[in-house]
C-alpha cells in the first residue's frame, strides 16, 4: 500500500518497552513504536525483518527529563535513538476510548539521518490508508492511518508539522477506527519545544 498516489510508500513499525513520563509526576510503563521510514510497502517485511528490528531498539530507555506535559527520552541500543513523548489531556468519546492509551512519539535517529519524526499511535485499531486530521491551534494537517498509527500524510510536511506543534498550545488529532467510531485525542502542547531541544542535544 502507499501514499500520495503510489509515490511513498507508509512506513514500518516495532514495539519497544518504554517508561512514559505523564504530566504531573506520574510514571507509568507502556509500549511505544520506533517507527521508522522504509521504502518496502509494509505487508513485505518478513519475520526475520521484525526479529532483527526487535533486536536493534533493544536498549532501556532512560528519561532525559520531563518538561510541561511532554517527557524526553534516550535508548541505547544498535543505534541510538532520542524521542519526546507525550499523551493526550482527554480522549473522546469516553466510552469508547476509555480502555485503550495513546501516545505521540517524535524520534531522532542520528545513525539512520532521522530528525524529528512523528508518529500518533491511536491506540486502537484503525483502517489501512485511512483519513485522519491533526489540528494545530487550527492549523490543520492531513494524516494516514495504519494498524494502530497514523502518520503526516505528506512527508514533505514533516518539517512544518512539528514546527506548528513547537509553537503551539493544543493539538487536536481527529481519526477513525477500523469500525467508524470516530474519535478526537486532545494534547497539551506545553513543554514540546523544550523536550525536543533536550532531543536534540542528546541526538546530535
Amino acid at each position: 500500500m502507499t501514499r500520495n498516489d503510489s509515490i511513498e510508500p507508509f512506513r514500518l513499525g516495532a514495539f519497544r518497552t518504554l517508561v512514559v513520563a505523564l504530566a504531573g509526576a506520574a510514571v507509568l510503563c507502556a509500549n511505544a513504536p520506533a517507527l521508522a521510514r522504509t521504502k518496502a510497502k509494509p505487508d513485505a517485511a518478513s519475520a526475520a525483518d521484525k526479529k532483527n528490528d526487535a533486536k536493534k531498539s533493544a536498549g532501556k530507555p532512560e528519561q532525559l527529563g520531563s518538561y510541561g506535559d511532554w517527557g524526553a527520552y534516550a535508548a541505547t541500543g544498535k543505534d541510538k535513538t532520542c524521542y519526546a513523548l507525550g499523551s493526550p489531556k482527554e480522549r473522546q468519546p469516553k466510552a469508547k476510548v476509555k480502555d485503550t492509551q495513546a501516545f505521540i512519539f517524535i524520534s531522532t535517529r542520528p545513525g539512520e539521518g532521522v530528525r524529528n519524526e512523528v508518529a500518533i499511535n491511536l491506540g486502537y485499531a484503525t483502517k489501512d490508508g485511512g483519513a485522519a486530521v491533526a489540528d494545530v491551534d487550527d492549523d490543520k494537517f492531513e494524516l494516514v492511518t495504519k494498524g494502530v498509527n497514523a502518520w503526516v500524510k505528506n512527508p514533505a510536511k514533516e518539517r512544518e508539522f512539528v514546527e506548528a506543534l513547537k509553537g503551539g498550545a493544543k493539538l487536536l488529532v481527529k481519526a477513525s477506527s477500523a469500525k467508524g467510531t470516530a474519535t478526537v485525542d486532545s494534547y497539551s502542547l506545553k513543554g514540546l519545544s523544550d523536550a525536543l531541544a533536550r532531543v536534540a542535544q542528546e541526538c546530535k
